[in-house]
């Protein structure tokens, strides 16, 4: 294409007649194009020195979310928890944790995504989960943990020493 010189009310179509890469240095992100598989945003949530507690056999929302907005109906969202811990009581016989999208559970409906078990009181244990979702919505979407007792004794779920909790989640293009 040549280079032409526009008139004073002439504009450029920049749909067709732009190419090219803005560079990251001029506020670019240095790509061309944003092809199926890049992370097109991240929204991350933490919590810290906080331990919560249930002997509810039902799922109980626990304090971590996030809200996340996808830009387009095909992208997926990756979402991922790091860093709590979990911890069973005597009385209990193992604690469910899931993550839910809203209202709906993105895990097993009575087993969630992970699951602590024992029959005898435990010491708190690393607790981590990781769910690809597929919401099909360009609206805001709440993302939220949950947790049960089986057996019906306590159970912890929290930061405990870890200090801190964090749940992120990542949209992939598709």
């Amino acid at each position: 294409m040549a280079l032409t010189r526009l008139g004073l009310n002439q504009s450029i179509n920049l749909a067709s007649n732009v190419t090219g890469t803005l560079a990251t240095g001029n506020g670019g992100t240095g790509a061309t194009s944003f092809s199926p598989g890049k992370i097109l945003q991240t929204v991350t949530s933490t919590i810290t020195n906080s331990t919560e507690s249930t002997t509810s056999a039902s799922f109980v929302a626990s304090s971590l979310q996030l809200n996340i907005t996808p830009s387009a109906t095909s992208s997926k969202i990756l979402i991922f928890v790091i860093g709590g811990q979990a911890y069973v009581d005597a009385n209990a016989e193992r604690m469910h944790t899931t993550i839910y999208r809203d209202s709906t559970n993105l895990g097993d409906s009575s087993r969630g995504l992970a699951n602590y078990s024992t029959n005898s009181a435990k010491p708190s244990v690393p607790h981590s989960m990781l769910v690809e979702d597929s919401p099909s919505s360009t609206s805001q979407i709440n993302y939220r943990c949950y947790y049960d007792s089986d057996g019906g004794g306590s159970v912890y779920w929290g930061t405990g020493s870890m200090g801190k909790m964090t749940m992120t989640a990542l949209e992939i293009g598709a």
